[in-house]
């Protein structure tokens, strides 16, 4: 079964990245921080979960991706959605 989830960004700046982009996740684990980086260039951090719940991100592990929905240039925020495949028990 795959969960989707959808995660809010805040973007360190006005960043031209298109919806449908890739946006790649790890855990900055000494800042206990999600990072997001598309293109090999950080841009923003997890701000908080939109659609699921801590335990659903902690299921994906240190690194993931997802795909943007949608951008606010304004708020410097960003829409991304997640999918991640439930292993059965």
């Amino acid at each position: 079964m795959v969960k989707k989830m959808k995660l809010l960004v805040l973007m360190a700046g006005r960043y031209d990245i298109v919806k449908g982009a890739k946006i790649r996740f790890y855990l900055d684990a000494d800042k206990n921080l999600y990072i997001a980086s598309c293109g090999r260039k950080d841009f923003g951090i997890v701000k908080f979960l939109k659609d699921g719940s801590k335990k659903d991100l902690q299921v994906l592990g240190t690194e993931f991706s997802g795909i943007v929905l949608h951008t606010d240039l304004d708020q410097y925020l960003m829409e991304v959605l997640v999918k991640a495949e439930e292993r059965a028990a």
